[in-house]
């Protein structure tokens, strides 16, 4: 049995091996690779990989410290980590998602006076145009709706009372009305005057190689990574479309594929049978809504929080 911790040792030696093949991305690649060490408990490894990476410097030697002090807080190397920290704000990284992820790191820790510190470094990093302003409303899905919704939370949680900018945080709306696929050109185009919700099946993380095994031609690779970082970049897109669609994503197992196909005697090859089977788990309520919050559970069915996952500012 392929468990969770072996399956990110086998795609993190798979990362390794290709740092040779694109020199032009080798930071991208440490950091992966160092995130999935790290899940799999190789964290000397994680360790060796994050600082080979801060080496490099720019924005990915940024996004390196920021992972590198995650890692040692996580080990109870406390000290080391804030040395970590204090080196990243004398780099001063050009990039605002640093300030942005050490922000919720130390949110997460509860260290509410830095984490406000971090959020206000990231906002002062924003230009103009990124923040609201009286025709602009960056949204809740944009990076800097993320850092200003992430400023709120920590202010409210020192007692703060609401500024300026805390007032013009957006709030996800309300959910719109569901349209199948089939219609979803036509909802989202120019002329469309209604929100839309759109459903979105989809292999959770565990079954992507499963699915793979049993259906290669319907599911021709099995790096859920790749299949998954795809998805979450997709729905972003599709979520800052004019008429503000909201999405709600369908998990598929391969046990229930089969399951319907041996009830309804239908091919499973057959693109109208898997949305068939969609349609019935959403009516059953088997369905996820996009985006979770930042600290809820991922909707690919990693088991970590969304903003550690799918959900990382990082993704790219």
């Amino acid at each position: 049995m392929v468990t969770r911790s072996s399956a990110d040792a086998r795609h993190a030696r798979a990362l390794e091996r290709e740092l040779p093949d694109y020199p032009d991305e080798r930071g991208e690649i440490l950091l992966e690779a160092a995130h999935h060490w790290h899940r799999a408990g190789e964290h000397g490894r994680a360790i060796a990989l994050l600082t080979e990476c801060v080496e490099l410097g720019g924005e990915d030697g940024g996004l390196a410290r920021c992972s590198l002090a995650d890692v040692l807080f996580d080990l109870g190397r406390g000290d080391e980590a804030q040395d970590q920290l204090d080196a990243l704000r004398r780099d001063r990284p050009a990039s605002i998602t640093p300030y942005f992820l050490v922000g919720e790191l130390l949110e997460e820790r509860r260290e509410y006076d830095e984490a406000l510190r971090w959020f206000n470094i990231a906002v002062s990093r924003c230009t103009e145009e990124d923040l609201p302003g009286p025709d602009r409303d960056p949204g809740p899905l944009s990076f800097a709706g993320m850092i200003l919704a992430g400023r709120r939370r920590v202010r409210r949680a020192l007692g703060l009372p609401a500024d300026n900018l805390d007032n013009k945080v957006v709030e996800p709306g309300a959910a719109p009305p569901f349209v199948d696929q089939a219609g979803l050109d036509d909802a989202l185009s120019d002329n469309a005057s209604r929100s839309v919700q759109v459903r979105v099946l989809f292999w959770p993380r565990p079954e992507i190689p499963l699915a793979h095994e049993r259906w290669p031609q319907l599911v021709q690779h099995r790096d859920a990574d790749t299949f998954l970082r795809e998805r979450e970049l997709a729905n972003r897109q599709l979520a800052v479309a004019p008429n503000r669609t909201r999405i709600v994503m369908v998990p598929l197992t391969v046990a229930k594929l089969t399951e319907y196909a041996e009830r309804t005697g239908k091919d499973v090859a057959d693109d109208a049978t898997r949305k068939a089977c969609m349609e019935e788990i959403a009516d059953e309520g088997g369905v996820i809504d996009w985006p979770p919050a930042r600290n809820a559970p991922c909707w690919c069915g990693a088991g970590r929080k969304y903003k550690k996952c799918c959900g990382r500012p990082d993704l790219h």
